[in-house]
């Protein structure tokens, strides 16, 4: 079975630090034992949270903490021990020279920032954590629509009001260098100008040289596209915003699926495990989570993390399964590092003359036909 869970999801860290000694229970003697002061972790959901005497210090990604008998604190400025791998010349190595966002002139922002990353390549640091509200800088209609296009680098799921509670209210700008591409989030643009009015706040996503958007690859993109483009030119597309709100790259057919993994039938899932998949389809659809794919460097295998779910899916009627694909690449933790050039691949500029350019004219998104329902 072609299966592989490899989720994008870090887990919660919770660490304690105790001033005084706690129990816990001896699996020989079943009596509890002293344990020594210290720092005890456990994973879930991608959030670090310290705990000492009754204080909680909850970090979002990317902040940096101190704990010690005096108590908890957050820290602006860590230490650099806590950056070795951004810090190693490797990471270094790899990393677009960067910039503030105060550097820029007020002329027109908005091109300077595509001229320095087209033209150098050079990017904004720090990065906004816009999940949490940041963004980079609040720009008119007027300059963003300079950009405007027709291509895209995912899909909302529909079945999710677009601006959902959970979905942070700036405008995501994808930049490519492989492509020389801007492309605005036609998703967003109407919704954020009716929220924000004029000016709306702008998160600017600086992609590393081999990534392209979704439309790269013309109307109809398959998975072999995508697996090949990867494995024998280092290509890979850009990530959806915010997949646990429903986003994804792709909805390939239920044939594609069936014709490159191993789907299990029918007959080999419990009647429990039927049972409970189709409850949650006919509930949720994909609007939570798509299928995930990963495409795997080190071994050039392509995998699937719920074939179950996906045979179910098929079973209550669906023709297309939403689907987003990541990419295991070599050094993969130095990508935290901030855009760049991944190892094993050189080209920064447009694409060679082998690739594909991008489609010409409208590109407009694939419809996906509705489940089947019994209700």
């Amino acid at each position: 079975m072609k299966q592989l869970n490899k989720l994008t999801r870090l887990t919660l860290i919770a660490v304690a630090l105790v001033s005084m000694a706690v129990h816990a229970q001896d699996e020989d003697s079943g009596e509890p034992e002293s344990m020594q002061p210290g720092l005890y972790a456990t994973t879930d959901e991608g959030h670090l949270i310290l705990i000492q005497d009754g204080e909680v210090l909850e970090l979002a990604p990317g902040d940096s903490a101190f704990a010690s008998e005096e108590g908890l604190k957050s820290i602006d400025t860590p230490p650099s021990f806590l950056n070795w791998p951004c810090s190693s010349d490797a990471a270094q190595s790899r990393k677009f020279a960067t910039y503030a966002f105060g550097d820029l002139t007020d002329s027109n922002r908005m091109k300077e920032i595509v001229q320095r990353y087209f033209g150098i390549p050079e990017v904004i640091e720090p990065t906004p954590n816009w999940i949490d509200g940041d963004y980079h800088g609040k720009f008119s209609t007027r300059e963003i629509i300079q950009f405007s296009s027709a291509d895209y680098w995912y899909f909302p799921n529909s079945e999710r009001p677009f601006l959902d509670k959970k979905r942070p209210k700036a405008l995501l700008i994808n930049l490519f260098i492989y492509t020389r591409q801007v492309i605005i989030d036609n998703n967003a643009l109407d919704a954020l100008r009716e929220y924000h009015g004029d000016e709306i706040p702008v998160v600017f996503v600086f992609n590393n040289a081999n990534a392209v958007p979704i439309t790269y690859f013309g109307d109809n993109v398959t998975m072999e596209k995508l697996f090949d483009a990867y494995f024998e030119r280092g290509i890979k597309i850009a990530d959806v915003p915010m997949w646990w709100l429903g986003d994804f790259h792709l909805a390939p057919t239920v044939e594609n699926f069936e014709l490159i993994f191993d789907i299990p039938a029918l007959e080999d899932i419990s009647a429990g495990r039927q049972a409970a998949l189709t409850a949650d389809i006919e509930k949720n659809g994909f609007k939570n989570k798509p299928i995930f794919v990963s495409l795997l460097a080190e071994s050039e295998t392509m995998v699937i993390d719920q074939p179950e779910r996906v045979r179910m899916a098929i079973e209550s009627g669906y023709t297309h399964i939403p689907t987003v694909f990541s990419f295991i690449e070599p050094n993969a933790h130095l990508a935290r590092c901030g855009p760049g050039t991944p190892a094993g691949f050189t080209e920064t500029a447009a694409p060679s003359s082998g690739a594909p350019p991008p489609p010409p004219g409208e590109v407009l998104p694939p419809r996906l036909e509705p489940p089947a329902s019994e209700s």
